[in-house]
């Protein structure tokens, strides 16, 4: 099974949402870690800001969809993107 990547679009310097994304994703690579591949872009320089249009940090790219823009998700919420994404 391929793991399903997580794209972390975060500001510099991190505003409080990046902050608590950042916190949420480490809770996921400690459960799921061998399900995930993480990635983070921190920008706006990062070309693949401009690929996926966001325009708001933070936001998450689970699989090749846009899923959360702006705001720091529950983790439920997280989880239910990622099991849409095909986590078992």
């Amino acid at each position: 099974m391929s793991k399903i990547r997580i794209e972390a679009f975060v500001s510099i310097p991190p505003c409080s949402g990046g902050v608590a994304v950042k916190r949420l994703l480490k809770q996921i690579e400690a459960e799921y870690g061998e399900q995930v591949e993480i990635v983070f872009h921190t920008g706006p320089g990062d070309p693949a800001w401009e690929e996926y249009a966001i325009g708001n940090a933070p936001a998450l790219v689970i699989g090749d969809l846009v899923k959360f823009v702006g705001l720091a998700p529950s983790k439920e919420s997280l989880i239910g993107a990622l099991r849409e994404a095909g986590l078992e």
